[in-house]
């Protein structure tokens, strides 16, 4: 116990899901963990502490930090940042990484630990210490030092179980579970978000507006062709329509809603464009997919006033 209770945890990136996670961890004793975020977000938490409502009666009182610059021995680096700006933020702690720092990624879509590798090669950090995770949570960032958590929880990579990091992520208030099968549960929650997350920006609606059956008709094509896709890497699924309707408990908005809204890129190549560009890899047609990227991308390009698709 001693030895697990000098590893540190730093969560890198202070958004809704960084928010929740790190406020859970830093209320369990004699466990040190810090947030890395935005400007404002960590001065908020500096002055006020971090209100997470729907799981903590009051603020939470923990360091955080505008960036992971330093020394990250015996550390577990959980990466909350979106698919799109993986690699600048593991680019930004490289120098900073050590032999003992384990990674742990949680990010939506496909090619996440690929890309994750990619930005970390050159560094101390071996291959073997870096993980998924599947976050399967409701959260809302409402602003600076103030989140929303709907419930919910994490399952990561069984590998994960086994290092000594696992024991810090266990008696919190979130569920944290090693999958019974990694691959199947990235595809499940794919195939979820390709219809929920895009769906939630075209409508402008919240998950349970998303989730009504009338717009069944919409989820369908998209699930078909993930299941095909799916089939082909080796993962047989049959994920209809009804499936994703109660999946969707909580009533908050998506991620990528929620990064619509605040004029970032969402993750729509990581999810719908992943599904398109596997696709092409096996020789499969993903036109409704690819067609729902490209909407995606002229939403994004008419709000930022640039011309053309992304």
């Amino acid at each position: 116990m001693e030895q697990e209770n000098r590893k540190r945890v730093v969560v890198l990136g202070g958004g809704a899901i960084g928010s929740v996670l790190a406020a859970a961890l830093a209320q369990q004793p004699g466990r040190e963990t810090v947030l890395v975020g935005r400007r404002d977000h960590v001065r908020a938490i500096a002055a006020d502490g971090l209100v997470v409502d729907g799981l903590f009666p009051g603020p939470v009182r923990l360091p955080a930090r505008e960036a992971a610059d330093f020394p990250l021995d015996d550390t577990l680096l959980i990466v909350t940042v979106k698919a799109v700006d993986l690699e600048a933020a593991l680019a930004g702690a490289a120098p900073f990484l050590r032999p003992s720092t384990a990674v742990l990624l949680l990010q939506n879509g496909l090619g996440i630990r690929e890309l994750a590798l990619a930005a970390l090669a050159g560094t101390t950090v071996r291959p073997e210490s870096v993980f998924i995770g599947i976050v399967a949570m409701g959260v809302t960032f409402i602003a600076p030092g103030r989140v929303r958590c709907f419930g919910g929880g994490i399952r990561v990579d069984p590998a994960f179980a086994a290092t000594p990091f696992s024991p810090l992520l266990q008696g919190l208030p979130l569920r944290v579970e090693a999958s019974r099968d990694l691959r199947r549960d990235l595809w499940t929650k794919l195939l979820v978000n390709a219809v929920i997350n895009p769906l939630s920006v075209l409508l402008q609606g919240h998950n349970r507006l998303v989730a009504e059956a009338r717009f069944d008709a919409l989820k369908e094509p998209i699930l078909a062709e993930g299941w095909a896709v799916a089939a082909a890497e080796g993962v047989p699924l049959e994920i209809d329509a009804a499936f994703v309707n109660r999946f969707v408990t909580s009533d908050n908005i998506t991620s990528m809603l929620q990064d619509f809204r605040r004029g970032r890129l969402t993750e729509i190549d990581f999810i719908n464009g992943a599904i398109a560009g596997r696709g092409r890899r096996h020789g499969i047609p993903t036109p409704v997919n690819a067609f729902v990227t490209a909407l995606i991308h002229a939403l994004e390009a008419l709000r930022t006033g640039k011309p053309g698709l992304s």
